[in-house]
């Protein structure tokens, strides 16, 4: 029973954000605005992290089963794949290297925060 309450409200937050995301002049995903909206929820408190902790788990562990569907259209798209292998290579290695830096950069602004917080204490 506690997980589909958990679940309901992460189904509750994500047609708030797909609801948010339809009024916006511009196009930006709901299901941002839902994590988001889940993000500011946790750091206030107003939702504690073991609240939603077996639903997480349960997601965790199946997570798998959600990529299935992907699979499926990759392995239908194969011979469009085929023609254009070089162009997703580059891609994902333009990319794999611009989100490694944005984490290390953002690993070393928490670090310099943190150290700041230490200090004042």
């Amino acid at each position: 029973m506690r997980i589909l309450l958990q679940l309901s409200l992460l189904f509750l937050l994500t047609i708030i954000g797909n609801a948010v995301s339809s009024v916006l002049p511009f196009t930006f995903p709901g299901t941002l605005i839902a994590l988001f909206l889940l993000l500011v929820l946790l750091a206030s408190g107003i939702i504690r992290e073991e609240q939603l902790s077996e639903s997480a788990s349960f997601f965790s562990r199946y997570m798998a089963l959600f990529f299935v569907p992907a699979g499926v259209e990759i392995i239908e798209s194969l011979e469009l794949l085929r023609s254009s292998w070089l162009s997703i290579v580059l891609i994902s290695l333009i990319s794999l290297f611009v989100t490694f830096l944005v984490a290390a950069k953002a690993v070393e602004i928490t670090e310099r925060l943190m150290m700041g917080k230490e200090r004042e204490e």
